[in-house]
Protein backbone atom coordinates (compact mmCIF):
# COMPACT_ATOMS: atom_id res chain seq x y z
CA UNK A 1 0.00 0.00 0.00
CA UNK A 2 1.64 3.15 -1.11
CA UNK A 3 1.75 6.67 1.39
CA UNK A 4 -0.81 7.71 -1.04
CA UNK A 5 -3.49 5.32 -0.62
CA UNK A 6 -2.45 5.12 3.18
CA UNK A 7 -3.19 8.76 4.15
CA UNK A 8 -6.40 9.05 1.90
CA UNK A 9 -8.08 5.60 2.25
CA UNK A 10 -7.70 4.94 6.32
CA UNK A 11 -8.27 6.21 9.06
CA UNK A 12 -7.16 8.62 22.55
CA UNK A 13 -8.60 9.28 24.75
CA UNK A 14 -10.97 8.96 27.72
CA UNK A 15 -12.35 12.08 28.88
CA UNK A 16 -14.03 12.67 32.30
CA UNK A 17 -17.56 14.58 31.49
CA UNK A 18 -16.13 18.16 31.55
CA UNK A 19 -14.03 17.50 28.85
CA UNK A 20 -16.35 15.86 26.78
CA UNK A 21 -18.81 18.99 26.60
CA UNK A 22 -15.71 20.77 25.44
CA UNK A 23 -15.48 18.54 22.53
CA UNK A 24 -18.67 18.63 22.12
CA UNK A 25 -18.45 22.51 21.87
CA UNK A 26 -15.49 22.44 19.98
CA UNK A 27 -16.85 19.73 17.41
CA UNK A 28 -19.81 22.29 16.78
CA UNK A 29 -17.57 25.20 16.15
CA UNK A 30 -15.61 22.99 13.61
CA UNK A 31 -18.63 21.85 11.80
CA UNK A 32 -19.68 25.72 11.87
CA UNK A 33 -16.54 26.70 9.98
CA UNK A 34 -17.56 24.15 7.42
CA UNK A 35 -20.74 24.66 6.85
CA UNK A 36 -20.62 27.56 4.76
CA UNK A 37 -18.29 25.78 2.55
CA UNK A 38 -20.54 24.33 -0.42
CA UNK A 39 -17.35 23.86 -2.80
CA UNK A 40 -13.41 24.30 -2.71
CA UNK A 41 -10.71 23.86 -5.08
CA UNK A 42 -6.76 24.42 -4.03
CA UNK A 43 -3.42 23.51 -4.95
CA UNK A 44 -2.00 21.73 -2.56
CA UNK A 45 2.13 20.78 -1.42
CA UNK A 46 2.50 17.40 1.01
CA UNK A 47 5.28 16.24 3.14
CA UNK A 48 5.76 13.56 4.68
CA UNK A 49 7.36 12.58 7.95
CA UNK A 50 8.36 9.36 9.26
CA UNK A 51 8.88 8.27 13.11
CA UNK A 52 11.79 10.01 12.87
CA UNK A 53 10.57 13.25 12.03
CA UNK A 54 12.77 12.73 8.25
CA UNK A 55 11.45 13.43 4.85
CA UNK A 56 10.12 10.29 3.19
CA UNK A 57 7.85 11.62 0.19
CA UNK A 58 6.87 15.43 -0.90
CA UNK A 59 4.65 15.96 -3.83
CA UNK A 60 1.99 18.92 -4.80
CA UNK A 61 -0.90 18.62 -6.99
CA UNK A 62 -4.75 19.85 -7.00
CA UNK A 63 -7.81 19.29 -5.07
CA UNK A 64 -11.44 19.80 -4.71
CA UNK A 65 -14.63 18.70 -2.86
CA UNK A 66 -18.26 19.47 -3.48
CA UNK A 67 -19.93 19.22 0.19
CA UNK A 68 -21.83 16.72 1.47
CA UNK A 69 -20.16 13.59 -0.13
CA UNK A 70 -17.83 14.46 -3.34
CA UNK A 71 -14.12 14.64 -3.96
CA UNK A 72 -11.65 14.81 -5.63
CA UNK A 73 -7.23 14.69 -5.36
CA UNK A 74 -4.97 14.51 -8.54
CA UNK A 75 -0.89 14.48 -7.50
CA UNK A 76 1.42 15.37 -10.20
CA UNK A 77 4.00 13.20 -11.73
CA UNK A 78 6.40 11.70 -11.12
CA UNK A 79 4.30 10.28 -7.95
CA UNK A 80 0.65 11.33 -9.89
CA UNK A 81 -2.18 9.58 -8.49
CA UNK A 82 -6.18 9.79 -8.49
CA UNK A 83 -8.60 10.25 -5.82
CA UNK A 84 -12.26 10.60 -6.57
CA UNK A 85 -15.16 10.05 -4.34
CA UNK A 86 -18.07 10.61 -5.99
CA UNK A 87 -20.42 10.28 -2.37
CA UNK A 88 -20.86 6.20 -3.63
CA UNK A 89 -17.92 4.94 -4.36
CA UNK A 90 -14.45 6.07 -3.93
CA UNK A 91 -11.82 5.46 -6.89
CA UNK A 92 -8.50 5.30 -6.66
CA UNK A 93 -6.50 5.07 -9.35
CA UNK A 94 -2.33 4.60 -9.80
CA UNK A 95 -1.22 5.39 -13.23
CA UNK A 96 2.42 3.74 -12.76
CA UNK A 97 0.76 0.31 -12.31
CA UNK A 98 -2.59 1.03 -14.48
CA UNK A 99 -4.50 -0.27 -11.48
CA UNK A 100 -7.55 1.14 -9.93
CA UNK A 101 -9.20 0.40 -6.18
CA UNK A 102 -12.78 0.84 -5.77
CA UNK A 103 -14.25 1.16 -1.82
CA UNK A 104 -17.79 2.12 -1.13
CA UNK A 105 -17.83 5.76 0.18
CA UNK A 106 -19.57 5.03 3.60
CA UNK A 107 -16.87 2.47 4.60
CA UNK A 108 -13.82 5.18 3.93
CA UNK A 109 -15.31 7.32 5.98
CA UNK A 110 -15.75 5.14 8.85
CA UNK A 111 -11.45 4.25 8.37
CA UNK A 112 -10.22 8.23 7.54
CA UNK A 113 -11.08 11.28 9.52
CA UNK A 114 -10.26 13.10 6.07
CA UNK A 115 -13.82 12.33 5.01
CA UNK A 116 -15.32 13.21 7.90
CA UNK A 117 -15.03 16.69 6.68
CA UNK A 118 -16.93 16.66 3.29
CA UNK A 119 -20.22 16.04 5.86
CA UNK A 120 -21.41 17.10 8.64
CA UNK A 121 -23.85 14.19 9.45
CA UNK A 122 -21.87 11.46 9.08
CA UNK A 123 -22.01 8.59 11.82
CA UNK A 124 -18.20 8.23 11.98
CA UNK A 125 -18.05 11.68 13.94
CA UNK A 126 -19.27 9.39 17.08
CA UNK A 127 -15.84 7.89 17.12
CA UNK A 128 -13.79 10.90 17.20
CA UNK A 129 -13.22 13.73 19.88
CA UNK A 130 -12.47 17.33 18.63
CA UNK A 131 -11.08 20.04 20.65
CA UNK A 132 -9.13 23.03 19.91
CA UNK A 133 -7.13 25.84 20.37
CA UNK A 134 -8.10 28.90 18.54
CA UNK A 135 -8.70 28.14 14.82
CA UNK A 136 -6.70 24.87 15.07
CA UNK A 137 -8.39 21.90 15.27
CA UNK A 138 -7.43 18.42 16.47
CA UNK A 139 -9.34 15.02 16.02
CA UNK A 140 -9.15 11.73 18.07
CA UNK A 141 -10.22 8.52 17.65
CA UNK A 142 -12.14 7.52 20.86
CA UNK A 143 -11.50 4.23 20.66
CA UNK A 144 -7.99 3.13 19.35
CA UNK A 145 -4.95 4.93 19.04
CA UNK A 146 -3.92 3.09 15.85
CA UNK A 147 -6.50 4.76 13.88
CA UNK A 148 -5.58 8.21 11.82
CA UNK A 149 -5.53 11.30 13.74
CA UNK A 150 -6.62 14.26 12.23
CA UNK A 151 -5.39 18.39 12.91
CA UNK A 152 -7.42 20.65 11.01
CA UNK A 153 -6.14 24.52 10.67
CA UNK A 154 -7.83 27.59 9.60
CA UNK A 155 -6.78 31.00 8.82
CA UNK A 156 -8.32 33.86 10.04
CA UNK A 157 -9.45 36.38 6.69
CA UNK A 158 -10.44 40.16 7.15
CA UNK A 159 -14.16 40.84 6.87
CA UNK A 160 -14.39 36.76 5.56
CA UNK A 161 -15.09 33.47 6.74
CA UNK A 162 -11.60 31.70 8.05
CA UNK A 163 -10.46 29.84 5.84
CA UNK A 164 -9.27 26.11 5.43
CA UNK A 165 -5.17 26.07 4.75
CA UNK A 166 -3.65 22.89 6.42
CA UNK A 167 -4.23 19.86 7.02
CA UNK A 168 -1.88 17.53 9.13
CA UNK A 169 -2.25 13.43 9.23
CA UNK A 170 -1.44 10.91 12.43
CA UNK A 171 -1.45 7.50 11.08
CA UNK A 172 -0.73 6.33 14.41
CA UNK A 173 2.56 4.44 14.06
CA UNK A 174 4.36 7.74 13.94
CA UNK A 175 4.22 8.99 10.55
CA UNK A 176 2.65 12.50 9.54
CA UNK A 177 1.41 13.86 6.28
CA UNK A 178 1.44 17.51 6.13
CA UNK A 179 -1.06 19.08 3.49
CA UNK A 180 -0.64 23.09 2.79
CA UNK A 181 -3.33 25.01 0.31
CA UNK A 182 -2.95 27.66 -1.35
CA UNK A 183 -4.80 29.38 -4.08
CA UNK A 184 -7.90 28.17 -1.99
CA UNK A 185 -11.10 28.94 -3.82
CA UNK A 186 -14.37 28.65 -2.10
CA UNK A 187 -18.26 28.17 -2.86
CA UNK A 188 -17.50 28.35 -7.28
CA UNK A 189 -19.07 26.10 -9.51
CA UNK A 190 -17.61 22.96 -10.60
CA UNK A 191 -18.19 20.62 -13.31
CA UNK A 192 -20.00 17.56 -12.60
CA UNK A 193 -17.42 15.64 -14.27
CA UNK A 194 -14.75 16.62 -11.52
CA UNK A 195 -16.02 13.90 -9.15
CA UNK A 196 -16.81 11.11 -12.26
CA UNK A 197 -14.44 8.87 -12.53
CA UNK A 198 -13.90 7.03 -16.07
CA UNK A 199 -12.05 3.74 -15.67
CA UNK A 200 -8.84 3.99 -18.21
CA UNK A 201 -9.67 0.92 -20.81
CA UNK A 202 -6.18 -1.05 -20.00
CA UNK A 203 -6.07 -0.65 -16.14
CA UNK A 204 -6.78 -3.32 -13.39
CA UNK A 205 -9.35 -3.02 -11.27
CA UNK A 206 -9.66 -4.54 -7.43
CA UNK A 207 -13.17 -4.17 -6.66
CA UNK A 208 -13.35 -3.88 -2.94
CA UNK A 209 -17.01 -2.83 -2.33
CA UNK A 210 -19.14 -5.41 -0.38
CA UNK A 211 -21.36 -7.80 -3.00
CA UNK A 212 -24.45 -7.64 -0.43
Amino acid sequence: MTLQRSLIATTIAVFAFSSNAMALDAKSELQELLAPISTLQAEFQQHVLDANGELVQELKGALALARPNKFYWHSDAPDELILVADGQAVYYYDPFVEQVTISAQSEAANQSPFLLLLDAEASAWADYEVSNEGLSFQLQPSESAEQQSLQVNFVAKEEQPAQLNELILDDGQGQITRIRLRDVKTNVALPYTTFSFQIPENAVVDDQRSTQ
